[in-house]
């Protein structure tokens, strides 16, 4: 072969080995990127089994932590008048929980609902028919079978009574477990969480003496009495969906000739009473010997103070 035609023909085969070698580095990048982006058959099939339990109509909600320390608050109504922080209830409690199961897993299911956990003498009893037939659940019981189809959800009761003699404003919680009967390795949690009452409310004074006879704080003619009444939702709050305890048109009431308070003879009422949350007030007018404060509404952790005045006679 002559000289130029082997040296134009060496040209085209190295133009040709480049062209090659670009073309398979862009079949090796293009293999690479269709790999990354499109999930496997493995990776894209659901669990065989899969739930959530939670309050009702929110299977997913989440705690403080995780969708396993959920929680619905309720309170009782009865057993908690007229005693003080501190005290204890006088009779027992019965409070009904909404909770609904939610089925995530490959088809349909069904998922025994338990009570792992619960305070000592405390009743609980599920139903699964709106209430009409109630199961007594036992530490040593087998719980309650819920079918529930594939993605679908149920509600379902339960009914904790509270016995008498327990520490007013506080929260009881009892675990309810939805165990999977396809796969008995997938659960959830839920917390059914009874309080003795959810509002504290706490009474102060102090004396004011600015008529220039005796010590600041002596209760001299003309001094005036300030009286503070904090209210509070000792109730929990942290989590997303939870089910909350909301106190609504929350009414304070203040009898200065009720017992044991006797301030209606002995003082006058000082106009400008308040309340830090915008409470409605009536009574505060002169002459009045009472006074009450009407809260719309006060959610869980929210608290708020009702002042008022008497001036000493």
């Amino acid at each position: 072969m002559r000289p130029s035609l082997k040296k134009h023909f060496m040209k085209s085969i190295n133009r040709t080995s480049r062209i090659l070698s670009v073309f398979a580095v862009s079949l090796i990048i293009l293999s690479s990127v269709t790999t990354r982006g499109v999930a496997s058959a493995d990776d894209s099939k659901p669990a065989a089994a899969a739930v959530l339990l939670g309050p009702c109509g929110l299977p997913g909600a989440m705690g403080p932590t995780s969708v396993d320390d959920d929680f619905s608050n309720r309170s009782v109504n009865n057993g908690i008048a007229n005693v003080s922080p501190g005290g204890v209830t006088n009779a027992s409690g019965t409070v009904v929980f909404r909770n609904t199961v939610q089925n995530l897993g490959a088809g349909d299911d069904a998922f025994v609902i338990s009570a792992p956990s619960a305070p000592a003498g405390f009743k609980i009893e599920i139903s699964t028919d709106d209430g009409s037939n109630y199961v007594t659940e036992e530490p040593w019981s087998n719980g309650v079978t819920v079918s529930v189809a594939y993605h679908a959800a149920a509600t379902f009761l339960v009914r904790v009574t509270a016995p008498a003699g327990l520490k007013v404003l506080t929260g009881f919680d009892t675990v309810i477990r939805a165990t999977s009967t396809v796969d008995p390795s997938a659960t959830n949690d839920t917390i059914d969480r009874l309080y003795t009452g959810f509002i504290r409310i706490e009474k102060t004074f102090t004396i004011i003496n600015a008529t220039g006879h005796g010590a600041v704080a002596d209760a001299v003619p003309g001094a005036e009495i300030e009286f503070a009444i904090t209210y509070v939702n000792v109730s929990s709050a942290a989590g997303v969906g939870s089910s909350l305890l909301t106190a609504h048109n929350l009414v304070i009431s203040e009898n200065g000739s009720a017992a044991p308070n006797n301030w209606g003879a002995t003082t006058e009422h000082v106009v400008g009473a308040s309340d830090t949350r915008g409470g409605i007030i009536l009574g505060d007018a002169a002459g009045s010997t009472s006074l009450t404060d009407l809260v719309m509404t006060l959610e869980a952790g929210q608290s708020g103070v009702f002042k008022f005045r008497r001036r000493i006679r």
